[in-house]
Parts: C-alpha cells; sequence; structure tokens
C-alpha cells in the first residue's frame, strides 16, 4: 500500500499505547525463567527511537503477539484482509467453542489438541461429502484469578447457522466434559471483534456477593500472562477454513488501521504533524518522543492519571499463592 499516512491522533494512540504496556513488560523482562526474557526486552525497546528523513519515519519494531503497539497493528491488517469478506456470507455466524479451564503445564498440549479436533471435524465432513465449514477462527484464551488456571477457547465467523450448530455438536463428541451452555452459536454482528486480542493482558479479581452484586478489580498479572504466551510459541491464533481466503480492500479505511508489520519500516507522516523539520531522529522517553536537537515533542499524548495508576496494577502470583 502506498501514501499511508500518520497524523497527531494515530501517534497518540501508538504513544499510548507504548506508555501503557511499559511497567508490565518491565515485569515481564524481570520473571526469573521465562523462556520469552529476550522478546519482552525486544518489546520493552519497540519503536523507542524514530528516524525522520524528510517526510518519512523509520523504526523498528519487534512484531511480537504481547505488544500493544504491533498487535494493534497486526489487528488492522486483518480486519482489512477479512472483515468485508466475511459480512459479505450469506448467513454470517458466530460460533464459540470452549473445554474445561486447564492448568498452565496442560496448556499448550490442550491447545494443540484442539487444533487438531477442529481439523478431524472438518476432514469428517469432507469424506461425509457435507459442506465444509467455511470462515475463520480464532483462538483466545484467558485467565482465571481464583482458579489459577486457564480457559483456552476458540470464536468463529462462518456461513451456515445449521453448520455452526452441526460444529458445537461434533465438538461435543471430542470434549464431553464440556459446559454444553458455554457452546454459543448467534448470528454475527461486527466482525472487527473478532480480531481484537488473544488475550487479555489483565483479569478480574474482583468478587462476586451473594445478592449477585459484583465488584471489578482489574491487575495485570505477569506470570500468568507469560504462561499463556510461552504456550502459544509458534502455534497459529487465527486460522481460514474451508477455503476462505483473505482479500486486500484499503477503500474507506483510515490508514493508521490497515498498515501492515512490515509497512511499519517506513511510513509516510503528514506535513502538519512534522512541521518544518526536514531531518531529526526522536527518541522515546517514557511518554512521548521527543528531539535530541530541537526539544520538539513527536505527538501531544499526555497520560492522564487513570491510566498512570492503571499501567501500574501489577500482582504476582507467586506472592498471592504463598500468602
Amino acid at each position: 500500500m502506498e501514501n499511508l499516512k500518520l497524523d497527531i491522533e494515530a501517534l497518540n494512540k501508538r504513544a499510548k499505547a507504548k506508555f501503557s504496556q511499559g511497567p508490565l513488560i518491565d515485569a515481564l523482562i524481570n520473571l526469573p525463567a521465562s523462556e520469552l526474557k529476550n522478546k519482552y526486552k525486544d518489546t520493552f525497546h519497540c519503536a523507542s527511537v524514530l528516524v525522520q528523513n524528510g517526510d518519512k519515519i523509520t523504526s523498528r519494531y519487534c512484531k511480537n503477539r504481547f505488544c500493544k503497539i504491533c498487535n494493534r497493528i497486526k489487528t488492522g491488517q486483518l480486519i482489512n484482509e477479512y472483515a468485508d469478506e466475511l459480512d459479505n456470507f450469506s448467513e454470517k455466524t458466530f460460533v464459540t467453542l470452549t473445554i474445561p479451564n486447564v492448568k498452565g503445564g496442560q496448556l499448550r498440549e490442550t491447545i494443540k489438541q484442539m487444533n487438531a479436533t477442529i481439523r478431524k471435524i472438518q476432514d469428517a465432513r469432507r469424506k461425509a461429502n457435507k459442506i465444509l465449514i467455511t470462515g475463520i477462527r480464532k483462538l483466545e484464551c484467558t485467565y482465571n484469578v481464583n482458579l489459577n488456571n486457564y480457559h483456552p477457547h476458540y470464536h468463529f465467523i462462518i456461513d451456515g447457522a445449521e453448520i455452526g450448530s452441526e460444529l458445537i455438536n461434533s465438538w461435543l463428541q471430542y470434549y464431553p466434559g464440556a459446559n454444553k451452555a458455554a457452546q454459543e452459536t448467534k448470528p454475527a454482528t461486527e466482525c472487527k471483534e473478532l480480531f481484537k486480542y488473544f488475550t487479555k493482558l489483565t483479569y478480574n479479581a474482583g468478587k462476586t456477593f451473594a445478592n449477585g452484586s459484583k465488584v471489578k478489580d482489574e491487575w495485570h498479572y505477569p506470570e500468568a500472562i507469560d504462561v499463556i504466551f510461552t504456550a502459544i510459541q509458534g502455534l497459529r491464533i487465527i486460522q481460514p477454513m474451508g477455503g476462505f481466503t483473505k482479500v486486500v480492500n484499503d477503500e474507506n479505511v483510515e490508514a493508521d488501521e490497515i498498515e501492515t508489520i512490515d509497512e511499519l519500516e517506513s511510513l509516510q507522516v503528514d506535513g502538519e504533524t512534522l512541521g518544518v523539520v526536514d531531518n531529526d531522529i526522536y527518541i522515546y522517553n517514557g511518554v512521548n518522543w521527543f528531539s535530541p536537537y530541537t526539544g520538539v515533542l513527536l505527538s501531544s499524548f499526555k497520560p492522564d492519571i487513570h491510566l498512570q495508576k492503571f499501567s501500574k496494577k501489577i500482582r504476582y502470583l507467586q506472592n498471592k499463592n504463598t500468602s
């Protein structure tokens, strides 16, 4: 794609993403035995230096799944590639498949088994000359703070409500212990929601009282996040099915939503954002990018008190489990 432009709003969103993930990434780096330590370090330094040459800005991006900057860009790319085609389905159907929660040590093998099960279901349909499941599936995983276990599950958008019901029935044959009520099929309304995230980076430690009222209390749990991202290393999160293919169509989509990871190496920035400076380097100072030569800030982002406090809400499971 050509002539991608970054404006102040887009740069502010990027600065917010980088600022908000800083304390968590630092905590992940300092976990004593993580296999992903070097990747966390890459994310900590992601887009820390921006180099301007005329109306182009280049930088180094980590391209990791747990990076808010890169994940937001990847989300935009997926929306651009798939959402319009999904909207063209004649009977657009949203399907959720779940299994019982598992412990962290079981997570990777469990996800592999889930992937294999979907392939078996699709192969069985093919051999029986049934209509294939056509659409896209996405793996998600959440962490249960109270039970200290993990919930891998699938969301699909497919073509056909009846096929969705058949998919659920086939799934329950492989996972008879799964909660039938948790398997869901319904008309799909907003395809873009499917692509937003693989896992939340905060989890609710609040309480539910006898009268049904709830108190929400979101925290970052570095050890749990590390377990999840270690488990899915090298595994696909998004998977088209039944011959469904992506089509890139960037009409009427804002440039900041459609930039791909590869295109980040060089992006055009609008003249009003850069002002009159032709060449400069901008260094991240913990909140914003600034020029060490002119002192000029690249964006106008300023974190509010709520964001400052929320980004630092980090709680360690080791302390929780031994307290």
